[in-house]
């Protein structure tokens, strides 16, 4: 008992370190791409930290198992380096009394991986989706800057301002390009700004010193030149998004029999045999001689994850385009890390 606290104690303070380290540069990616958009500077502040926490929160599917493998090879690499193991082993216990101490653990974690995959992650994506889709209906058009192209994809609205006068936040050279299904809009001023509209929630632009252009299909096109000119700029509703299999519910997509969301199903229902099979070879590829050290294997170890995690995205992919059926599907790497599991065992028999 004393011993397996031990252990476990060695496994798990490095595991929460990592679990931080990995969260920490996931929250810097994600914040980093968003801002790096110029787009993203008219999404209102507090969805884009929906958006970034959405994504960070659906990463913990891979960030839990990459944690604990790496953790399993770093502290096991540790106290072989140092001998401990060897004096543990020349005490009886095995390899396998090794991972029977660590079992708990990497249970307990194979657990939540699982309740990641098939609860939180769906969910996460829907968050996303939704803020996402908050975020295009809710553009904040105060921030527009100069010299950018401000293009929503949804709804096919394109803004451009040339520059603008910081002490009354007036942009100058303003140009609007906006679709509607029978006519589009283009509009060019010398000056614009945005006012409270009347619901105190949808700003209303204002335009000075311009001309107003709607382009039809008819060819029955319109020219206005004005001194003043106020719209709305959500003319166009934007459609609420489609359904999404990555935040379908795990229930609905295990009686579907559509391709894409049989692959998805199995995405999640074997993330969490893979945890554990992966930290079951950590364990049996931590062993090193006091030579190596403790990163010994670690360099081969993070490949050997990531192979396994690029042949899991292969076979999804394969499984929605048909080239793989759904039995084996993406059980076919769980097979795969059984049978490799297997191979290492035997050198501890």
């Amino acid at each position: 008992m004393i011993i397996t606290r031990y252990i476990t104690r060695e496994i798990l303070r490095p595991f929460a370190l990592i679990c931080g380290v990995l969260l920490l540069l996931m929250v810097s990616y994600s914040a980093l791409v968003l801002l790096a958009d110029a787009e993203s500077n008219l999404v209102p502040g507090d969805l884009l930290v929906v958006l970034i926490i959405s994504k960070t929160i659906a990463a913990f599917e891979l960030f839990l198992p990459l944690a604990l493998y790496i953790t399993l090879l770093l502290g096991l690499g540790k106290l072989y380096s140092e001998q401990e193991i060897s004096a543990l082993q020349a005490s009886g216990m095995s390899v396998f009394g090794l991972m029977k101490s660590l079992m708990p653990l990497i249970v307990s974690i194979t657990i939540l991986t699982a309740v990641v995959a098939i609860f939180v992650r769906p969910w996460a994506y829907d968050l996303r989706y939704s803020a996402k889709f908050q975020a295009q209906q809710t553009y904040d058009f105060e921030h527009l800057e100069e010299g950018y192209f401000y293009e929503n994809k949804d709804s096919g609205q394109v803004y451009f301002v040339r520059g603008i006068d910081a002490n009354n936040d007036i942009k100058q050279d303003i140009f609007i390009y906006q679709p509607k299904d029978e006519a589009s809009q283009i509009i060019y001023a010398e000056e614009g700004f945005t006012k409270e509209g009347l619901d105190k929630l949808s700003p209303i632009m204002v335009f000075k010193n311009g001309s107003a252009y709607q382009l039809t299909k008819s060819d029955a096109d319109t020219l206005i030149d004005f001194n003043k000119f106020t719209i709305e700029p959500k003319n166009k509703q934007i459609a609420p998004p489609s359904f999404k299999r990555k935040a379908a519910p795990t229930q609905y997509l295990a009686s579907s029999i559509d391709k894409n969301e049989q692959a998805e199903f199995q995405w999640r229902v074997t993330s969490a045999f893979k945890a554990l099979l992966l930290a079951l070879i950590a364990i049996l590829l931590a062993k090193t001689s006091p030579r190596q050290g403790r990163f010994g294997k670690l360099i081969l170890g993070i490949l050997f994850f990531f192979f396994i995690h690029a042949s899991s995205l292969v076979m999804k992919a394969w499984m929605e385009q048909g080239v793989l059926s759904p039995m084996p599907g993406m059980w076919s790497v769980v097979i795969i890390l059984l049978v490799f599991t297997a191979v290492l065992s035997k050198r501890y028999n």
